[in-house]
């Protein structure tokens, strides 16, 4: 395990405490984020009136109502979300299926209050557009291309759009066309160019496209306005298949195709929070995304929750991290294994042992895995009064469990350490199901789930 210097651990108020420590962790989550702007709305009494929804399906996935509590946003913009999400409840195809002609009257209405105002400022130059966007609903314009009237079409398929802008990483946008779990995806990726990250030779593209509009017919209009707009050039895609170990490149040559392989979109709004975007593509489509929200952040949410927390719901976030498999690879060999962690939540198991459950959730409890292949629990009971176990740990071969054995247990009265006998063997495991730069979970041995952040006051 690599060196890690491990402070003095500070205990507090546990319920204070802990509020703070899951604020402080969502702080990390969303610390490249700028500032949100205020944005002001255009007046419209049509569009913020919410419209009947649709009728729903099975095969129809739910939009994420959730514009309503959008900070940073005018009670008009607020509406006019609303209106949007909910005009699109139940709608087959993304779009497809078609709304009724009330409901699109208000949508059409709606979308014009969000596309006047735009959210927030330059979206291209806000880390806010980073990331994964769910596509929910899209127009068919006749001058689309034949490819995107038939995938975006498919209820079957859930279709997303990767933004990747931020400095330090190649500026890229992908479309993705997830399949289903079991079969894979499809993956078009495109390098971009936008006023702040300007793809060097790269010239935008001209013209409205090849003869009968075989691939779409294209517009060539400048943008209403700088840091709107990103330009881009597919440059290569293939097929990811689960039954495959290798990708399947798709058939289309993309360096042949010359100017048919650009194209831009212009983001006419994007929410003050990021939840929600509208985009008009080079062929006349708009494009109604929302924000894929990272199964950690989620998590960090529903542990923030001061009331109603629900543990089944915290259980199935935690699947979703650890099946995301952006945690660290080796975890218990990691470097960042090592230092301070505080214990935000955890599940006991049924063998645990009985002051463990009684005390879980109540007190403050750290773990600290030192350089030298040290371990420490140590649970705050109240001021000056502590109980630590010590033991030696070594990760095992794998590297994803930490071979744990007690070996001194202190109750600590202020200065004074009392040893404790150990009544029970020693010996277990931590085993380390995710790990990233602050945050972990782990099972121990008798079954117990914990959730940990880096104690970075520690």
């Amino acid at each position: 395990m690599a060196t890690v210097q491990v402070p003095l651990v500070k205990c507090s108020s546990f319920g204070s405490r802990r509020t703070s420590i899951i604020g402080a962790a969502l702080h990390q989550q969303h610390r490249q984020q700028w500032q949100r702007r205020q944005p002001t709305a255009a007046q419209a009494a049509a569009a913020t009136q919410s419209p009947p929804r649709a009728r729903a399906t099975s095969r129809s996935p739910e939009p994420q109502a959730t514009a309503a509590l959008v900070p940073g946003a005018s009670r008009s913009l607020q509406r006019a979300q609303q209106a949007v999400l909910d005009a699109l409840t139940g709608v087959e195809g993304r779009g497809k299926g078609g709304l009724s002609a009330e409901a699109r009257t208000q949508f059409d209405a709606a979308v014009a209050v969000l596309e006047a105002d735009g959210g927030l400022q330059a979206p291209t130059a806000s880390p806010l557009l980073e990331g994964r966007w769910r596509l929910v609903f899209t127009t068919r314009p006749g001058t689309a291309s034949p490819i995107q009237r038939t995938f975006t079409g498919v209820e079957a398929f859930s279709v997303y759009q990767d933004i990747e802008l931020a400095d330090g990483s190649e500026a890229r946008v992908c479309q993705v066309v997830d399949f289903g779990d079991s079969v894979g995806y499809l993956k078009v990726e495109a390098e971009a160019s936008t006023d702040s990250r300007p793809l060097p030779g790269f010239t935008p593209r001209e013209g409205k496209g090849l003869p009968f509009g075989i691939l779409g017919v294209s517009s060539a209009e400048p943008p209403a306005r700088r840091d709107l707009r990103i330009d881009f050039q597919f440059d290569r895609a293939a097929f990811y298949l689960k039954a495959l170990p290798f990708k399947v490149p798709y058939p289309v040559p993309f360096q042949l195709l010359g100017d048919e392989r650009k194209g831009w979109i212009d983001i006419t709004y994007l929410a003050p929070d990021g939840s929600l975007r509208l985009s008009r593509g080079n062929k006349g489509t708009l494009f109604v995304l929302t924000k894929e929200v990272p199964p950690k952040q989620r998590l960090l949410e529903a542990l923030a929750q001061r009331r109603g927390r629900n543990d089944a719901e915290i259980l199935q976030l935690v699947e979703e991290v650890v099946a995301s498999g952006s945690g660290v690879a080796a975890p218990a060999a990691s470097p960042l294994a090592g230092g301070t962690w505080r214990l935000l939540w955890t599940q006991q198991g049924d063998t645990a042992n009985p002051l463990q459950k009684a005390l879980a959730g109540k007190v403050d409890n750290f773990q600290i895995l030192r350089p030298e292949g040290r371990l420490e629990n140590l649970v705050c009971l109240a001021p000056g009064v502590r109980v630590r176990a010590c033991a030696s740990c070594a990760a095992e071969p794998g590297a994803t469990r930490t071979s744990v054995d007690i070996d001194q247990v202190l109750l600590e009265l202020g200065p004074l350490k009392l040893p404790l006998p150990i009544k029970t063997d020693g010996r277990g495991f931590v085993e380390w199901s995710y790990l990233d730069e602050d945050f972990r979970i782990t099972k121990g041995n008798k079954g117990s789930v914990f959730i940990h952040t880096r104690d970075s006051s520690a």
